[in-house]
């Protein structure tokens, strides 16, 4: 993306009232794939283990030497793997990025009469940040391609592979999913016959983690999304409300330590009191990670308190129209948002959005004449 194409976002006071949502209500496409909860269900399973629930086999019990020969393997592992890396020699020049998209375009059925190209050549490049991180938000009208691009990224079908263009992470092309991702969807996919806790230890389980091991850890990250152990943990997800079961999917994912996490829409079903308190969850979890985030919203002040930077997309086929940088958060989401710099923000995005849409829909009056 060149440098003229970023623009960071900055602005004096103007009281802002309902500067919420920018959604531009595109028309849905017939051909683009529709959710689907079970297929959601099922990656989600492919990120934790690189398996589908099918694919596992049923836990056996640990035994006290099982427990100490597994510790003692890991203890091995871990000291073999320490003295390698001392006696090589650390590699010169940056890191290679997180995610890189190089003029990606992806188009359903294409070559039949009925194709759709959902985004066309899509190009950036995130940087890895070292202890750090950084917090990309997608922002763009209804079927604009934005969670196209975060499977393109997961390695999940039907969006990839990408029609046209590379897509990487970590310098290597995306082949599958992989552990290093981890994925939150909108739709709510946890396991109904398993508990929280169980639900929050399956990837363990796919690991091989030992029952005591992986308890301990669960029980921690039940704590540490704002369930509590003694009350939530043995529930059911029916028994759960959406804030509750989303917190249970994020320490599902965050549990395994992925360096990248993608979000599609975690909280747009959620009431703006519970949206506000999962932001401020999201933050606190996302710099103790130490990791990449990609979220998809269409509320453009939750981009602009969440994110480092905003990719704006145009409406189908999606493109990166423009990268806008944002401060990131400093504060809890409901002070912040009061701000009335913040407020110019978020209206100064807006009107970004607006003209974009304004002028593509003029190119298109213009190539229809």
């Amino acid at each position: 993306m060149s440098d003229e194409e970023k623009t960071p976002v900055t602005g004096g006071a103007r009281e802002a009232t309902g500067a919420g949502e920018a959604d531009a209500g595109a028309s849905k496409k017939p051909d683009a794939p529709k959710p689907d909860p079970a297929a959601a269900a099922a990656a989600l399973a492919a990120f934790e283990s690189s398996l589908t629930p099918g694919d596992l086999a049923p836990a056996a019990e640990p035994t006290p030497k099982k427990d100490q020969k597994d510790r003692k393997d890991r203890k091995e592992q871990k000291e073999q793997k320490d003295a390698k890396e001392q006696k090589e020699p650390t590699p010169a020049g940056p890191p290679p990025p997180v995610v890189c998209f190089d003029h990606v375009t992806k188009t359903y059925n294409a070559g039949k009469p009925h194709a759709f190209t959902a985004i066309k050549d899509v190009h950036f490049t995130v940087k890895d940040l070292p202890h750090k991180g950084e917090f990309i938000c997608l922002l763009g009208p209804s079927g604009c391609g934005k969670s196209t691009i975060l499977r393109l990224i997961a390695g999940l079908e039907p969006q990839h592979p990408p029609t046209e263009g590379r897509v990487e992470v970590f310098g290597k092309s995306v082949e599958q999913p992989g552990a290093d991702r981890g994925m939150v969807f909108q739709s709510y996919t946890s396991f109904d016959n398993r508990t929280v806790l169980r639900n929050v230890a399956f990837g363990l389980e796919c690991k091989g983690v030992s029952r005591k091991e992986r308890e301990e850890l669960v029980r921690d990250w039940i704590d540490r999304v704002g369930l509590s152990v003694d009350h939530d943990a043995q529930k059911y997800p029916h028994q759960l409300s959406g804030g509750m079961q989303q917190r249970v999917a994020i320490a599902r994912t965050l549990i395994l330590h992925p360096q990248i996490i993608l979000m599609d829409e975690p909280f747009g079903a959620l009431d703006p009191v519970t949206r506000i308190q999962m932001q401020d969850l999201l933050v606190n979890l996302w710099r103790d990670q130490e990791c990449t985030v990609f979220f998809v919203t269409h509320s453009i002040a939750e981009a602009v308190y969440l994110g480092d930077r905003c990719y704006l997309l145009s409406g189908s086929p999606g493109t990166i129209l423009r990268e806008l940088e944002v401060p990131p958060p400093d504060r809890p989401a409901m002070e912040m948002q009061k701000d009335l710099k913040f407020q110019q923000m978020v209206y100064e995005l807006s009107d970004v959005i607006h003209r974009m849409e304004r002028e593509q829909e003029e190119a298109r009056r213009k190539a229809k004449a």
